[in-house]
C-alpha cells in the first residue's frame, strides 16, 4: 500500500510540471495570428460552421500525430535515462529559443513603417474559396508548415517524452499540449456553432481587420516572449 501510495505521489509530480514545461509551447502555437486570420475568414463563408470544421480537423489531427509521433521517438530515445539523453532535451529546447530570437529580430527589421499598410499573407485571398478537403490539408499545413509552430511542436513532444512518463500519462500530456495550441481555432468554432454565423459576423470582421492590421507586431512580442522561455529552459543543459 505504502509503495503503491509513493508511485502515485511520484507520478502527481512527475506529470504537472511537464504540463507547466510544455503550456507556453501550446499557447505559443495558438497565438500564431496567420492561422488566427484563417480560421477567422472561414467562419465568415457561406458555410461557417462545415469549412471551419474541416479546417479544425486537419489542424487538430497534423498537431496530435506530429506531436505523438517526437514523444514516441524521443520515449525510445530516453529509454535508458541515460544524461547525454537528457541533455539531448535541453539542447533541443536551447536550438529552438536561439531560432525564435532570430526570427523575432528579423521580423522586427520587417515591420511596416508608420502609415504603411501591411501585406496580406497569400492564403487570406484564397481560403474563403477552398473546398473540405483543401480545407483539411490548409489546416494542417496551417499547423505544421510554419517556420515556429514545427520547432514548437519538436520541443513540446522533447518534453514530454524525455520526462519518463508512463504511457498513459504521455497521452494524456500530448492530449493537454494538442488541445491548449488549438484553443484558437476551436474556440471561435464553438462561438459560432452556439451564437449562430449572423451574430457573430461583426466580432469576427474586426478581430480578421485588428490581426491583419497587427500581424508583425503580435509575432515579434509573441517570437521574444517563447526565445526568453525556451532559453530559461534550455540552460538546465549547463547544470
Amino acid at each position: 500500500m505504502l509503495g503503491r501510495c509513493r508511485s502515485s505521489i511520484v507520478s502527481r509530480v512527475t506529470f504537472w510540471p511537464v504540463i507547466g514545461a510544455v503550456l507556453p509551447q501550446a499557447l505559443g502555437i495558438a497565438l500564431s495570428p496567420v492561422p488566427m486570420v484563417c480560421i477567422v475568414l472561414v467562419l465568415m463563408s457561406r458555410q461557417p460552421i462545415r469549412a471551419g470544421s474541416s479546417f479544425a480537423v486537419g489542424w487538430v489531427g497534423a498537431l496530435a500525430i506530429a506531436t505523438g509521433l517526437v514523444v514516441l521517438l524521443t520515449d525510445v530515445a530516453t529509454d535508458d535515462g541515460s544524461e547525454a539523453a537528457r541533455d539531448g532535451v535541453d539542447l533541443v529546447k536551447l536550438a529552438v529559443g536561439v531560432l525564435f530570437a532570430v526570427l523575432a529580430v528579423r521580423y522586427w527589421r520587417k515591420r511596416p513603417s508608420p502609415g504603411e499598410t501591411p501585406a496580406r499573407p497569400a492564403i487570406v485571398d484564397k481560403i474563403t474559396t477552398l473546398s473540405g478537403p483543401a480545407l483539411v490539408l490548409t489546416g494542417a499545413g496551417a499547423a505544421l508548415a510554419n517556420v515556429k509552430n514545427l520547432p514548437l511542436v519538436i520541443g513540446a513532444g522533447t518534453q514530454i517524452g524525455g520526462s519518463g512518463l508512463t504511457p498513459g500519462q504521455e497521452v494524456g500530456a500530448t492530449a493537454f499540449f494538442v488541445i491548449a495550441a488549438s484553443l484558437t481555432v476551436l474556440v471561435p468554432l464553438l462561438a459560432v456553432v452556439i451564437a449562430g454565423a449572423d451574430r457573430s459576423a461583426p466580432t469576427l470582421k474586426a478581430l480578421e481587420e485588428w490581426l491583419l492590421s497587427n500581424l508583425n507586431t503580435i509575432l515579434v512580442v509573441l517570437l521574444a516572449v517563447l526565445a526568453a522561455v525556451m532559453i530559461g529552459q534550455g540552460l538546465d543543459l549547463f547544470r
